[in-house]
């Protein structure tokens, strides 16, 4: 599925300018006049939150979507930063067993909530390269500055942009990694064609998910882990993964990943990052 791109590449370039120029500070502070802009402007997503709230429960206030809306700021912008300068940040996670699972291949599950946008740049694992699948719909400004700190980073990760190859030539890619027991990564709460979605429960109404990954791991006999990366404090996020059990019925398999992602939700409601209708309830 294709949402309009959030941010724009002058708010980004203005970002990284204050980080180069004075450290992570400014730069944190000026993500709350930057936000006050999208919180004046941004009519469509503050209707898609507030159906979202409404949904899972949550009062909806001016105040949590302001912050909504900034944390959203500060983990789209800390994407670029953890391309310039990866140490800077710290990954919480249980690295020991993490490894293990990740040593064996197989696919991994983001979501389009928290920091999954900075994983990348920050799990390095030696020897171990990450595929991951994905469609870019980024605005061609944004596009470029992602494009130029990807070619100054060292990092074990690969991605395969399917607006750039076929379908074939995917398939095979994602046969190849998966044999060599590299990771292949794709979103599971979006899809990018509508024919490759399964509808499941998702706080209490159907909701539309990406089945290829299931549908991946299934075939290939291989692990499937969910990741969830929650945004901690300034330059922190946590890393959880939930190992999805393989069934011979991909709606469990999905039904499985969308109550672990509900937990996660609950426990940080203001880092869903899917702003549009994703219940579709303005349609019914």
């Amino acid at each position: 599925m294709h949402t309009k791109q959030r941010g724009s590449g002058w708010s980004i370039r203005l970002a990284l300018w204050v980080y180069d120029c004075f450290g992570y500070m400014p730069f944190f502070i000026l993500l709350y006049p930057i936000t006050f802009i999208y919180y004046l402007k941004a009519s469509n997503t503050r209707r898609a939150l507030k159906l979202y709230y409404k949904k899972i429960g949550v009062k909806y206030t001016q105040r949590r979507y302001f912050e909504h809306l900034r944390k959203f700021a500060v983990v789209m912008t800390d994407r670029f930063i953890t391309k310039c300068n990866p140490c800077a940040y710290n990954l919480i996670e249980d690295r020991e067993n993490l490894i293990m699972e990740l040593r064996k291949g197989g696919v991994i599950l983001f979501s389009h909530f928290g920091g999954w946008s900075v994983v990348p740049s920050l799990l390095v694992v030696d020897n171990l390269k990450v595929n991951i699948i994905m469609q870019e719909v980024m605005k061609e400004d944004i596009k470029s500055i992602e494009n130029r700190l990807r070619a100054t980073q060292k990092t074990n990760v690969h991605i395969l942009d399917l607006a750039h190859v076929s379908k074939l030539e995917a398939s095979i890619k994602i046969a190849e990694a998966l044999m060599e027991k590299e990771i292949v990564s794709m979103m599971g709460d979006r899809a990018n064609n509508p024919k490759h979605t399964i509808s499941v429960d998702f706080f209490g109404s159907p909701a539309e998910f990406n089945k290829t990954p299931f549908e991946i791991a299934q075939k290939a006999k291989v692990p499937l882990i969910a990741f969830f990366i929650t945004y901690i404090k300034k330059q922190t996020y946590k890393l959880e993964h939930v190992k999805i059990k393989l069934s011979s019925d991909i709606e469990d398999m999905v039904k499985e990943y969308a109550k672990a992602y509900e937990k996660v939700i609950r426990r940080a409601p203001d880092q869903w990052f899917n702003l549009y209708d994703f219940w579709k309830e303005e349609a019914r």
